[in-house]
């Protein structure tokens, strides 16, 4: 029982300081150069989904994809952005209820975009901007987590210039983040 405990714990500061080390490493000040690439936006995006499967599975999550035809391309940094669809897709299941849903889709209209929607907590109207600082949780959460998840996703989707939004989920359930990319 206390080897489990201490591989818990230990996984949790692992993830910790990954996770400092990617805010630091994403920091539009400290990036001397981003190279970006052509990149299938969808197969990224699905390519990320499926690695949640499992876990969505063991938390009785029904995780779903919708993709666009054709394929929504952007210029990109994948390891970057696979980080990005990565830390939403870790909220959107840390944070959903048990038989809840998550949903990425992506599409191409008006610009490429790929969106996470949860059955998670609503998130107030007021709060919405805050939940993209660092270290920043909503109270009552109850969820482990360091509150860097979504601060990470908003400089990653800076260093690319896109914008980040967040929208109550058009359901009524939860809430619906949106990165829209510029047009290639």
């Amino acid at each position: 029982h206390h080897l489990a405990l201490m591989q818990e714990q230990a996984q949790r500061m692992s993830r910790l300081v990954a996770q400092l080390l990617s805010l630091a490493r994403n920091e539009p000040t400290t990036v001397r150069k981003l190279v970006l690439a052509p990149l299938d936006l969808s197969k990224l995006a699905f390519d990320v989904t499926m690695e949640w499967v499992p876990e969505a599975y063991r938390k009785h999550i029904d995780l779903g994809f919708e993709g666009v035809e054709p394929h929504a391309m952007i210029r990109g940094d994948a390891p970057r952005l696979t980080e990005l669809i990565n830390n939403l897709l870790d909220n959107a299941i840390r944070y959903s209820r048990r038989g809840g849903r998550v949903t990425v889709r992506v599409a191409t209209r008006p610009t490429p975009r790929v969106s996470v929607s949860d059955d998670g907590p609503l998130i107030p109207v007021e709060e919405r901007q805050r939940v993209f600082e660092r270290f920043h949780r909503l109270l009552g959460s109850h969820a482990d987590g360091s509150g860097l998840g979504l601060a990470i996703v908003q400089e990653i989707a800076a260093l690319h210039g896109a914008m980040i939004t967040l929208a109550e989920d058009s359901d009524g359930l939860g809430n619906t983040f949106t990165v829209a990319f510029p047009l290639p």
